[in-house]
């Protein structure tokens, strides 16, 4: 009889102690360090993307849009090309200050002519 009451001892002792030894395994062995810097993550490898001939309305102004491109300059004109996509902008003063420059310029379009009047234009923030 002393003998099953041993290992029922030992077998209460065991069981109470299984969640500890678990848990052991489960914890770093070294202490955490509060002041310790997180790994560098390298910055997404996406490159910024343009919208093709999509427009923001300007919801207080009618058909003044913002279009979004890049300004080269075609013969003596400058164009905001967007994709595949040309549009003659009809100031060419405000648009050589930002030749070769990823822009948002406000204006209206005709459709028609593909031409773009310009009421300002700004350099686009980067992605």
């Amino acid at each position: 009889m002393k003998e099953h009451v041993g290992a029922l001892c030992t077998l209460a002792l065991l069981a109470g102690s299984l969640p500890n030894l678990f848990a052991q395994g489960s914890q770093p062995s070294q202490p955490i360090d509060p002041t310790a810097q997180a790994p560098a993550t390298p910055a997404p490898a996406t490159p910024p993307t343009f919208p093709t001939s999509k427009a923001e309305a300007q919801p207080d102004r009618g058909d003044v849009r913002v279009y979004m491109g890049t300004i080269v300059k075609d013969g003596d004109a400058y164009v905001l090309t967007a994709g595949n996509e040309k549009y003659l902008l009809d100031s060419p003063k405000k648009a050589k200050n930002y030749k070769g420059k990823n822009v948002q310029i406000t204006g209206t379009l005709e459709k028609d002519k593909k031409l773009i009047h310009v009421e300002k234009i700004k350099v686009s923030p980067s992605i």
